[in-house]
C-alpha cells in the first residue's frame, strides 16, 4: 500500500536509509539524487516555493509507467527503508523484505520536482 505526504523539507532534500541510518552521500554534484550503498539523497522543490509530494510504496503500487531518475541498490540489514529529512525527522518507513533492496525515484522535474515518487522493489 503507498503512502503519500506534502510537506516542505529542510534544505530541498530528503534521504532515503535503512531506519537504522547510512552513510550520506559527500555531495550533491551530479544532479538531483545522489547516493551511497546505504543513502539515497534525494533533491526537491525549494522548501520556500512550496511543498513537494513524496510517494512511497510497492514499484507495482507507484510506477507512474516512465524510466526512474534512479534505480539502485540500498542496503537495509533492519529490513525498514525510511524517508527522512535532513534533521532526521521520519516522513514514512516501508518494511522490505531483504537486507539489500532494490530502490527507485521517479521525479517530475529535473531540477526542482514538486512530486518525488520512490518505488521499492
Amino acid at each position: 500500500m503507498a503512502k503519500s505526504t506534502k510537506f516542505a523539507p529542510p534544505n530541498s532534500l530528503v534521504l532515503i536509509v535503512d531506519q537504522g541510518g547510512g552513510t550520506i552521500p559527500a555531495t550533491m554534484t551530479e544532479g538531483l539524487i545522489a547516493s551511497t550503498n546505504s543513502c539515497i539523497a534525494v533533491g526537491c522543490r525549494s522548501e520556500i516555493d512550496g511543498d513537494t509530494e513524496f510517494i512511497l510504496g510497492e514499484v507495482a503500487d507507484v510506477n507512474p509507467g516512465s524510466q526512474p531518475a534512479f534505480r539502485g541498490n540500498l542496503k537495509t540489514p533492519s529490513r525498514k527503508i525510511a524517508l527522512r529529512a535532513v534533521t532526521g525527522v521520519t516522513i514514512f518507513e516501508i518494511s522490505v523484505p531483504h537486507q539489500d533492496t532494490t530502490v527507485c525515484v521517479w521525479a517530475n522535474d529535473a531540477i526542482e520536482p514538486d512530486q518525488v515518487i520512490v518505488g521499492i522493489e
